[in-house]
């Protein structure tokens, strides 16, 4: 029988990472042994395998060096014969009144530890207190007219833990040679504090022939790069940034190791396709980008390796595959 786990494939090295396999699934031998009742030796086999099947996920379960949840451990045991379906008889000996058997069992270790650790009471992060705003060269720019969008996109919420401060300076370009319109740009310089501490900027353009219509243009480009940016930190998510990302079917199983195998991931759901075709996979759970880095050197999946890890934003990284 195949078996179920993953193995590592990559280690990394400086900012990118190179293929380093390393067995997260070692088969686990166990054996355990059944009263054999007369005429029935097939129904003590079966027990006695059922039996060994069952030592063996519990040594796995020993083996896991973090700490576990008590009903969690107790659930998985319980269900045995789903955790240990991969595993093949070694020896079967018959005795006068019973039956042992010997067993290997291949066992997925990353989803088993998953399955049973401790979940971390602390919630995620749920958007950023709005703090100071300063304008400079701008009419019509409000708190309300800012934090509205924001709270649309889910960067600005009354019961967040770390405060948002903007500093937006508008400027008039002039006029647009060989036409009727203006050009305005528009400065957005956004620090936040607290228990998220980054600070970025982003410069949006727009052209009108009113200026400051040209200047709303603008405005609004640049408070939606910076929600594209703050959105995936806002709400505690990450963003996995995939190129290369073909066949499809590479990407629902990259999605399937990270939410079953990655303590801490919650969800992972196909975000959108960049104009370069790089795949967006957005993470949610309480795992920050150093956690999801690491836990990616522990997976390796059919057919194609992650190559080229390295941080593309505050809370974003990206992988090749190939």
């Amino acid at each position: 029988m195949s078996a179920l786990a993953v193995a590592s494939t990559l280690a990394a090295v400086s900012s990118f990472l190179v293929v380093c396999p390393r067995a997260e699934a070692a088969p686990i031998q166990a054996n355990a042994a059944a009263i054999a009742a007369a005429g029935k030796p097939d129904r003590a086999r079966d027990e006695a395998t059922a039996k060994a099947r069952k030592a063996a996920l519990e040594q796995a379960i020993s083996s896991v060096e973090i700490p576990t949840d008590p009903a969690a451990v107790a659930q998985v045991l319980a269900r045995a014969e789903a955790w240990t379906a991969a595993y093949r008889v070694l020896e079967v000996t018959t005795g006068a009144d019973h039956v042992e058997v010997s067993v290997e069992v291949e066992i997925d270790l990353p989803r088993l530890r998953k399955r049973i650790a401790v979940v971390a009471a602390s919630q995620r992060p749920s958007g950023f207190r709005f703090g100071k705003l300063q304008v400079s060269g701008c009419t019509g720019i409000d708190e309300a007219a800012l934090t509205g969008p924001l709270r649309a996109y889910g960067i600005v919420a009354d019961g967040g833990d770390a405060t948002l401060s903007l500093t937006i300076a508008c400027k008039d370009r002039g006029a647009v040679a060989n036409t009727h319109v203006r050009a305005a740009a528009v400065e957005i310089t956004a620090k936040t504090t607290g228990a998220v501490e980054l600070e970025l900027g982003f410069t949006g353009r727009g052209f009108a022939e009113d200026i400051e219509v040209a200047t709303g243009i603008a405005l609004d480009r640049a408070v939606g790069e910076l929600a594209d940016e703050l959105a995936v930190v806002a709400r505690g998510e990450l963003e996995l940034r995939v190129e290369q990302p073909w066949p499809a079917a590479r990407v629902a199983s990259l999605e399937r190791s990270l939410r079953e195998a990655v303590i801490g991931v919650d969800a992972v759901e196909l975000a959108g396709i960049s104009a370069d075709g790089t795949a967006i996979l957005r993470v949610g759970g309480r795992i920050d980008a150093k956690q999801l880095g690491r836990a990616l050197q522990d997976l390796s999946f059919p057919g194609f390796a992650l190559v080229g890890l390295r941080v593309d934003g505050a809370h974003a990284l990206r992988v090749r595959m190939q």
